[in-house]
């Protein structure tokens, strides 16, 4: 696969990604550092949101050497992390990495949109669509 400019696009963004998150959890260690009575929620912090980083970092990598199945991967990610769900009971939304979300609440219950997964997924979009173009 040829590098072209949404492919570059989509590796500078998932790098960013994860300098971003790399701060927002290095908040989340500090507030949970603090706090006397560490849950569940502490130990998700923990153990997933450094894999998220990860995981991006290993994505930007594998399209950087030009896997263009990886963009696909990628795609789908950032796909599944565009929705959330929030409850007075329950809470359910992916993030890896960094998130930029606004609500719509109904009631007791809050619809969540990750716009920055909106938009690299459709940067991902047009990075597939254009794949072997130079």
């Amino acid at each position: 696969m040829v590098q072209n400019k949404y492919t570059k696009i989509v590796i500078y963004a998932l790098i960013i990604s994860s300098v971003l998150g790399s701060l927002l959890l290095g908040s989340v260690y500090e507030f949970f550092s603090n706090s006397e009575n560490i849950e569940i929620l502490g130990w998700f912090f923990a153990f997933f949101v450094p894999l998220g980083i990860v995981i991006n970092l290993f994505v930007a990598y594998k399209i950087h050497r030009g896997n263009s199945k990886f963009i696909k991967f990628a795609f789908w990610m950032y796909l599944l992390q565009i929705l959330g769900l929030d409850t007075p009971n329950f809470g359910f939304s992916i993030t890896l990495g960094f998130s930029f979300n606004i609500t719509w609440s109904v009631y007791d219950v809050s619809i969540v949109f990750n716009l920055f997964a909106i938009l690299m997924s459709v940067i991902l979009y047009k990075a597939m669509r254009h794949a072997n173009e130079t």
